[in-house]
């Protein structure tokens, strides 16, 4: 079982404005982009196609222990996931550990290019709770047209790594999640039969390039040429997530601190204050967090930050 289920299973149920009323004194669970660095190019991300305005950098020991000492008395759990690659941190591991030995449940978005095995002993040692790979497309040549790299059948092996590394313990909770854009039902069914005995849990949605200034992308001609055709194609029936599972049981904490309406402020737009300046606490009912609690409440996507955010998850049976 995933331990992370109840969470979702709280956050993505229930009308909005009830959970408006219902607030919880403290988040549920926090993400953490302990950096928005990383090494892959991915054309529909803002980091990979560098239309990212903010500087990069990894969040300190201060701010991360900080954060982890708030939380604990509220049993809230972190996942590691932003926009960047967390691996990249040298202190993920012990990260990690830290909030196992404090209690809280923890999770790992990754594009698995720097999971060793060694680094994949130390994450299951530390006690690690769930670990998700993200993939791109559904093949060799799917991949690698939105990742920029040939990485498709190395990450398969290493998730078949990790699974045997992990054996016979229940944790960490092993789940595969890909988007995919003009690839055909049968290529899906494929990929899915390939991952299945691999992985706890497949999630395959729709890429979503809606929410992109095709203008501020910084990329190399062909990467730019392969952007574009790729949004042409997009033809997702797209659907706001109601109600949101972000400004309702979620804070989203950038690697210097800076705590964001959601997950979708991937620059500035949607900046709420920073930690340590605020505690958790403050930041929870910061009156920009809450401006956005009460429209969505009333289902008004108008805010900058929702005009453009879709319910990935949603489009699954659409996408295939």
């Amino acid at each position: 079982m995933n331990p992370f289920d109840p969470l979702y299973a709280r956050c993505n149920t229930g009308d909005p404005s009830d959970k408006y009323k219902n607030l919880p004194e403290f988040p549920t669970h926090v993400d953490l982009e302990v950096t928005n660095s990383c090494n892959f190019r991915c054309l529909m991300c803002p980091t990979g196609n560098k239309s990212m305005k903010r500087p990069t950098g990894f969040m300190d020991d201060r701010t991360y222990y900080g954060i982890v000492a708030e939380c604990a008395p509220h049993e809230t759990a972190l996942r590691f996931i932003g926009w960047g690659e967390p691996l990249l941190h040298p202190r993920i591991a012990s990260f990690v550990r830290t909030a196992s030995d404090t209690g809280l449940l923890t999770h790992i978005n990754t594009n698995g290019s720097k999971l060793t095995d060694d680094l994949a002993e130390q994450l299951i040692e530390a006690g690690l709770s769930s670990l998700k790979f993200s993939f791109q497309g559904v093949d060799k040549k799917s991949f690698e047209e939105m990742r920029g790299t040939d990485f498709f059948d190395d990450l398969i092996e290493t998730i078949r790594a990790v699974r045997e590394i992990r054996g016979d313990r229940a944790l960490p909770f092993l789940q595969v999640s890909t988007s995919i854009t003009y690839e055909t039902r049968e290529m899906v069914e494929k990929f899915r039969s390939e991952i299945a005995p691999l992985a706890d849990r497949v999630s395959i949605g729709n890429t979503i390039f809606g929410y992109m200034d095709l203008k501020a992308v910084r990329l190399r001609p062909h990467e730019e040429e392969t952007l574009k055709r790729l949004a042409k194609l997009e033809s997702s029936d797209k659907k706001h997530p109601v109600p949101c599972p972000e400004v309702y049981d979620k804070l989203s904490i950038h690697w210097d601190g800076s705590a964001m309406v959601c997950c979708n402020g991937f620059d500035t737009e949607g900046k709420i204050g920073k930690f340590p300046d605020m505690s958790l606490k403050e930041l929870w009912r910061a009156p920009l967090i809450e401006a956005y609690r009460a429209k969505l409440a009333g289902k008004d996507y108008s805010m900058p930050l929702c005009v453009s955010c879709f319910d990935y998850a949603g489009l699954t049976e659409n996408a295939v």
